[in-house]
């Protein structure tokens, strides 16, 4: 790319839409599960060892816990620790800008239509972003899709692979890649006879050793073999299917979703009226991430790094033969720039300067409102009338809370780790917790001295009525109820 016109607007927009999702993806700490990723990296800091058994709750205290983040744990602590909770922030966003970038890359458009396709997979991924351990998931699997389609070396793709089941248990998509990439290709050379045969043969035979690679290469981890069957366990899981919020399927009556509605439809109105068709591969990922995301809202990013450049396609197919000869210049022909060069330049610096103070701003925003926005979602107040309170016993609490609790010390009944406390418990923790069975037994069973929830759960609607509980605290947001005999 010629850098000299680096002014002009088609030059100058995939940048700015990197920019923006930079700026989209910044937000406060909020994530249940980010503090307790946090206490675990600080955990192995301090000790100099990964956790083979739980740490952190009494329930399960001993049970054997497969820590397949650790890498990703010990980082985010680090940065954290080291240079604040705005590294944290900005090293986030960066890893989702990152991986949205690498769908501009990958997308064969004009510019225009490269951003705005990418900025529409952003948005239709934003129910499920933040920052935490997927979000390297989504930053590989986008470098995978980038290694395997443009033609990068595919060796590169086995460390990768030992690389990414240290930092989170979504290294299995990395081998689906490569297996639908094989399968694609296998398609187009045997059955469809199209292109070089011999070429694709030879092709199809490196992907074959580059998928087992990817399959084989994940066993490099503290946990051996036994990590691999991790994902299989983790998906299998009915309890965490029912009840964590991101594992159900997308909600298409909530305005988040929005986006991932338009991004459906607009993919099949291009796919009927344009005539060209994806390739193998990419119906095969499509087919399959479509799937995922229908199905789990967890998978819609996956979804979206496959759907915006086939998007992108089908867009440039459709429009006038023209106009697509305009998008593109012949090969070594150098593009044409007619407007006057300083006027160009002022403004291009002038937005360049538009974006770095928006950006500059953004962080200081979402830094000054950090500690607000984790007080309207924690139990801080009532964190310290606990403290206080001087009860005996087990502490109950909500499950959303439980990563926040572990990150301030406290023992807890559960936490965002549903594969540690399996479907049967979170199942009865889930029927206490609805008012779908009556709590004395279970609360009496782990000897349960403290209870802190939400304020308008169904429990503490129950325990408030019941002459074995006394309230020590309540706010808008919190009540801690403790035994009435142990005072």
């Amino acid at each position: 790319m010629d850098i000299g016109h680096w002014w002009e607007p088609r030059r100058l927009v995939i940048p700015l839409a990197i920019a923006a999702i930079f700026v989209l993806a910044l937000g406060p700490l909020i994530d249940p599960d980010l503090f307790w990723h946090l206490a675990n990296g600080r955990l192995i800091l301090e000790t100099r060892s990964i956790p083979r058994a739980d740490p952190f709750s009494f329930t399960m205290a001993g049970k054997e816990w497969v820590c397949h983040e650790w890498l990703t744990e010990v980082s985010m602590y680090a940065l954290y620790q080291w240079l604040g909770p705005v590294a944290l922030m900005i090293a986030g966003a960066a890893v989702i800008a990152a991986s949205f970038g690498l769908v501009a890359l990958r997308s064969r458009s004009t510019p225009f239509l490269a951003a705005a396709c990418v900025l529409l997979a952003m948005l239709a991924s934003a129910p499920i972003l933040g920052v935490r351990p997927q979000m390297l998931t989504l930053l590989l699997a986008s470098l995978m899709l980038y290694i395997v389609e443009r033609g990068a070396p595919l060796w590169t793709l086995v460390p990768l692979s030992a690389l990414w089941a240290n930092l989170h248990g979504g290294f299995f998509i990395g081998t689906a890649i490569v297996g639908a990439c094989w399968l694609g290709g296998a398609i187009d050379t045997l059955i469809l006879r199209q292109g070089d045969r011999a070429a694709g043969l030879q092709r199809l035979k490196g992907l074959a050793l580059v998928a087992a690679g990817t399959l084989l290469a994940p066993a490099v981890n503290p946990y051996g073999i036994k990590l691999l069957t991790y994902p299989l366990q983790t998906l299998a899981s009915g309890a965490m299917r029912e009840h964590i919020t991101e594992w159900l399927s997308p909600d298409f009556h909530k305005l988040a979703f929005q986006p991932l509605a338009l991004l459906f439809l607009a993919l099949t109105a291009t796919l009927a009226l344009s005539r060209k068709r994806p390739s193998t591969t990419h119906l095969l990922l499509l087919l399959g991430t479509s799937y995922a995301a229908l199905n789990s809202a967890r998978h819609v990013p996956l979804f979206a790094l496959v759907a915006a450049p086939v998007l992108c396609e089908q867009l440039v197919a459709l429009q006038p033969a023209r106009r697509a000869r305009r998008a593109y210049p012949a090969a070594g022909q150098p593009e044409q720039w007619t407007a006057p060069r300083p006027p160009g330049i002022t403004f291009a610096l002038l937005v360049v300067a538009c974006v770095v103070a928006g950006v500059v701003w953004r962080v200081q925003s979402v830094v000054a409102v950090n500690e607000a926005a984790q007080s309207a979602r924690y139990p801080l107040p009532a964190m310290d009338a606990l403290r206080q309170s001087g009860t005996a016993g087990n502490l109950f609490n909500a499950y959303d809370w439980g990563g926040y609790l572990i990150w301030q010390g406290e023992k807890v009944f559960i936490d965002g780790r549903a594969d540690v406390y399996g479907d049967e418990f979170f199942n009865q923790y889930s029927r206490i917790y609805y008012g779908e069975a009556l709590p004395a037994e279970t609360l009496n069973q782990y000897r349960i001295g403290r209870v802190l929830i939400e304020r308008d759960s169904v429990l503490a609607t129950l325990l408030s009525v019941d002459a074995a509980w006394k309230t020590a605290y309540r706010d808008d947001l919190a009540v801690l109820f403790v035994r009435a005999e142990s005072n």
